[in-house]
């Protein structure tokens, strides 16, 4: 699986489309060597330029049209990441009038080129070139506000995440620096950025490892703060997407040490949140950092999580402590998953087989 925007090109500036076409043209032009008298001579160099000119433009803009996805045909995970980083309808809004521009500039060379080469005055046709030059940059100056935010959001969406879909997925969640990046590099070949501050994590990280020849993905989401979903900030409403969309686990890791800034109630309330949120969901909650954490606070979420008849596990990320613990957990509650998958590969290759037999 890939990033749905990864070959979404640069897109240049109206100023910047308008001047690149114009040099090609006047390069073009430099290079050819028209035959005929005056006026035929007239009408092909100008007819190129005209011709050179449509192409440079609709050129660009239909790359941006056809490495563009559409954003109806993407996996649910990537229309809502879309919603939440770019404004949908315009984004839209600015790929129709792209289209129309493409659209519009190739009628605009079809007529000109007409013109240029019924008349029969050489002044006449180097004054319709001109004419032309003056439409198509009034046509691309009037879509300059949309090439400007098309650049903006790839920029954005070429860093979305690259997530597999098909696989069985193990979402980890928790308050920022509670451990979930140092979790996610231990358990899989991931290696986000981990500091020891808050909101270390800028986006969605996604790492896999291997069991028995079978593959799980772990993703390590945003930190999550101990407020209302509709108050959540961008990067926070990522995290709620990757819980809702692509987990099948949820890993949820408690701080009991308190070094990561949030005092021990803070957590279990948000813990209450996600819990009530995602109640469909196996849960299978984790202490992080036992090997620095006070004895009673450790008792004390302890507690609170058999409460809602789950039973904690203490670990310790950085020092791997249990951790295959940990991941022998994760296997039995998403071993069913794989082997539905697996089974599913299967019955593809047979069916490729048979088909290639006959």
């Amino acid at each position: 699986m890939k990033n749905p925007f990864e070959k979404m090109p640069t897109v240049l500036t109206a100023d910047e489309l308008i001047d690149k076409a114009f040099r090609r043209a006047e390069k073009a032009a430099s290079a050819f060597t028209p035959k005929g008298n005056r006026v035929i001579k007239a009408r092909q160099r100008e007819e190129l330029r005209v011709r050179t000119v449509s192409n440079v433009v609709r050129d660009n803009l239909r790359k941006i049209l056809d490495r563009t996805p559409g954003v109806s045909t993407l996996p649910k995970f990537y229309q809502d990441l879309v919603d939440i980083l770019v404004d949908r309808d315009q984004f839209h809004r600015s790929l129709a009038h792209v289209n129309w521009a493409t659209k519009t500039i190739r009628n605009l060379e079809q007529r000109y080129v007409e013109k240029i080469r019924y008349s029969r005055d050489p002044d006449e046709i180097a004054k319709l070139r001109r004419q032309f030059y003056g439409r198509v940059a009034d046509v691309i100056k009037e879509i300059g506000d949309d090439l400007k935010y098309l650049n903006q959001a790839r920029n954005v969406l070429k860093d979305l995440p690259v997530v597999d879909l098909e696989l069985p997925t193990v979402v980890i969640a928790g308050h920022p620096n509670v451990g979930k990046s140092t979790l996610l590099r231990t358990l899989t070949n991931a290696k986000p950025e981990v500091a020891s501050y808050p909101f270390t994590t800028k986006g969605i990280n996604v790492g896999q490892f291997e069991e028995h020849y079978l593959k799980y993905q772990v993703i390590d989401t945003p930190g999550l703060l101990d407020r209302p979903l509709s108050e959540r900030n961008e990067i926070e409403r990522q995290a709620i997407l990757a819980l809702k969309h692509l987990g099948r686990v949820i890993v949820y890791i408690f701080d009991p040490s308190e070094y990561c800034g949030f005092p021990i109630e803070e957590q279990m309330h948000l813990f209450e949140e996600i819990y009530e949120e995602f109640r469909d969901f196996p849960f299978i909650v984790v202490l992080n950092k036992v090997d620095i954490a006070d004895e009673e606070k450790i008792r004390v979420v302890e507690e609170f999580v058999k409460s809602k008849g789950l039973e904690p596990l203490r670990i310790s990320a950085l020092n791997s402590e249990g951790l295959e613990e940990l991941k022998r957990r994760v296997i039995e509650l998403v071993q069913p998953m794989v082997e539905e998958q697996a089974r599913k590969i299967m019955e593809k290759e047979i069916r490729k087989f048979r088909e290639e037999e006959f």
